[in-house]
């Protein structure tokens, strides 16, 4: 018997009812489930908010996406409704993660803003860079602070040293905490 179930459904909330069917199946089988793509915070309602909570049964983490700045609204109303539907402090943290998409070196700023907004509101983050583009050592550095979470939640980027994130054998001087 499988214990675990990977959805790679790219928007499985654009069709509440399937959603809630297929997870609550998957909760009365007690499976795992791991979303493995971002799902989009601007659907989230009530309904979606506890039946996410309900799950709580899950293999990694719960995924969204915060592309732009004009989606601030909605992420911040999807975060308070996961609030309302019983997510604590500690729950946010450790199993909702927030996909950052940033195009290119002008969008720096913005990666930032949004990383640290996300940041006050409890959630994790992950920076999603173009590939096809250049990356600068600061989008390199943005992506290596949202990547490890113990300097994420310790550190602002403006304090973050790209040496913390390094091996030992590839350190070049001691940095105490």
């Amino acid at each position: 018997m499988f214990k675990k179930i990977i959805f790679h459904d790219n928007n499985i909330l654009a069709d509440k009812e399937w959603f809630m069917e297929v997870t609550s199946w998957c909760m009365e089988r007690k499976l795992e489930m791991w979303f493995n793509q971002g799902l989009d915070v601007r659907l989230v309602d009530e309904e979606i908010a506890t039946q996410l909570y309900k799950t709580r049964n899950f293999h990694h983490i719960i995924p969204f996406a915060f592309d732009d700045l004009i989606y601030e609204p909605a992420v911040r109303k999807g975060i308070a409704l996961l609030r309302e539907a019983g997510f604590t402090k500690n729950m946010l943290r450790a199993k909702v993660q927030f996909y950052v998409y940033v195009d290119s070196d002008e969008q720096y700023e913005s990666g930032i803003y949004r990383c640290r907004e996300l940041k006050k509101l409890g959630c994790s983050t992950y920076l999603m860079y173009n590939v096809e583009n250049k990356q600068t050592q600061r989008i390199i550095d943005l992506k290596r602070w949202t990547k490890a979470k113990a300097i994420f939640w310790t550190f602002d980027i403006a304090d973050y040293d790209p040496l913390m994130c390094m091996s030992s054998k590839k350190r070049t001087r001691v940095h105490i905490v």
